[in-house]
């Protein structure tokens, strides 16, 4: 049991710069005024739907990925935290929610039948791939860089 304490404080001092962002004092405090330059610059990767139109234009300008998804629906919660919590590791991506409730005919022209659908569509508004399910990593390794 003497064993198992030591390593987990041993853990939890090594760990702890880690844990605690690897600073020893508030970021707002550092030399040189580097809190301004340390900011993230505001990334505009995710984009609710309005037309069609609108998401053909996005896709003129780079990959363009329709997150088919509800408000009920668990797993879509999910994906919604993940995208905004993550939004920088989109940059190079326009992600489109559509609410799955209100878009048949988005629905009818894309074949999607059920929430939590990506559909990447060219700048044409034809589908140059679709998955069901998962987030960023999914969302990375499925979408076809053109």
């Amino acid at each position: 049991m003497k064993v198992f304490t030591i390593i987990t404080i041993l853990f939890l001092i090594v760990s702890f710069p880690v844990l605690s962002g690897g600073q020893s004092e508030p970021a707002d405090k550092m030399e040189g005024g580097m809190m301004e330059a340390m900011e993230m610059p505001e990334v505009d990767a995710i984009v609710e739907y309005s037309s069609l139109e609108q998401v053909k234009m996005l896709a003129e300008e780079k990959p363009t990925v329709l997150f088919f998804n509800a408000s009920w629906c668990p797993s879509c919660k999910g994906a919604v935290r993940d995208f905004e919590a993550n939004e920088v590791e989109l940059k190079g991506y326009y992600l489109v929610y559509v609410d799955y409730d209100s878009s048949a005919d988005l629905q009818k022209t894309y074949g999607v039948t059920y929430q939590h659908t990506f559909v990447q569509i060219d700048s044409d508004g034809n589908a140059v791939t679709k998955w069901n399910g998962g987030g960023i990593p999914e969302l990375l390794e499925n979408v076809e860089v053109m």
